[in-house]
């Protein structure tokens, strides 16, 4: 209990219990001995539990508060995935690797190593921030019946939001790897940016950039909307579009270890056909969100 109310709930206390036992003193109970006061002490409970009675503790999460944290701890955890997994992919672009169980180590260990840190963080934050009366503005999101979601409404599927947002990192990893990364490592990488197409580098950065900022836009959002989904299917019509001219240009990319020459006409081979798969399957995507659309 506090150290200022101590006196005062120690003075109330114990005249309550006295005048508990001079009631069994009243009623005819002349023999009050230690086993009647112990017996009055255990009717009013445990020690802690009459001490929260007086002066009861703040939770560190609040039973009200619960849908908030939850919420808040699941973005937290998907930031923290998501940085997983762009450390991990680090790690294979620097080793030129695909070593699939190096991975998912590397990420498992790096989501393990912070998930503990993030948690203390938030569960302290939301346990100052409820005690103080901050949270009281925050628990509840602004509403109206009209905003409401229609019964066809259809839900934006998180798994979906967070792979875009991971495949836009990737990509513009890749495609920036002169920044982030030494030249001693860089000139040992296999694949580079072929020299007449160097300007597609920024074209693919301004894409990637748009397609990052989308998905995570679409990651606080519950649910499609006409307008949203048809955003939605007009990127992926980009993305075909560009698919298909670049197949018909010179090679993106080019061999760029000397040692690795043998691989260029893998390489030009796998990108001449992979531009024409890669459209197929977003056409493929695109057709399934037009049935989405249309039933919205």
């Amino acid at each position: 209990m506090p150290k200022a109310k101590q006196d005062e709930i120690t003075r109330e206390l114990r005249a309550n219990l006295l005048d508990e036992i001079d009631a069994r003193k009243n009623s005819g109970d002349t023999s009050v001995d230690d086993q009647t006061v112990s017996d009055v002490l255990r009717q009013h409970g445990h020690p802690q539990k009459v001490a929260q009675q007086f002066a009861p503790q703040y939770p560190l999460v609040a039973s009200e508060d619960m849908p908030l944290y939850k919420s808040v701890m699941g973005y937290a955890m998907i930031i923290l995935f998501l940085f997983a997994l762009i450390m991990g992919g680090n790690h294979l672009i620097e080793e030129q690797s695909v070593n699939a169980f190096a991975y998912l180590f590397i990420v498992l260990g790096n989501f393990m190593e912070n998930i503990g840190f993030v948690l203390i963080i938030v569960t302290l934050s939301f346990y100052y921030a409820g005690k103080t009366g901050e949270l009281n503005k925050w628990r509840y999101d602004k509403w109206s019946p009209e905003t409401l979601p229609k019964t066809n409404a259809q839900r934006i599927e998180r798994s979906d939001s967070i792979s875009e947002v991971t495949s836009s990192v990737f990509g513009l990893l890749i495609l920036w790897t002169p920044l982030w990364m030494s030249q001693e490592v860089s000139d040992k990488l296999i694949l580079a940016f072929a020299p007449e197409m160097l300007h597609w580098r920024m074209i693919l950065t301004v894409i990637t950039g748009y397609s990052l900022l989308s998905a995570l836009y679409r990651l606080f959002k519950k649910y499609w909307t006409k307008t949203s989904m048809g955003i939605y299917i007009v990127e992926y019509f980009i993305y075909i579009a560009g698919f298909l001219y670049l197949s018909g240009l010179p090679p993106l990319v080019v061999v760029n270890n000397p040692q690795a020459s043998e691989l260029t006409p893998i390489v030009n081979i796998a990108f001449n056909y992979g531009w024409f798969f890669g459209a197929f399957v977003l056409a493929l995507i695109t057709a399934s969100l037009i049935r989405k659309w249309w039933k919205l």
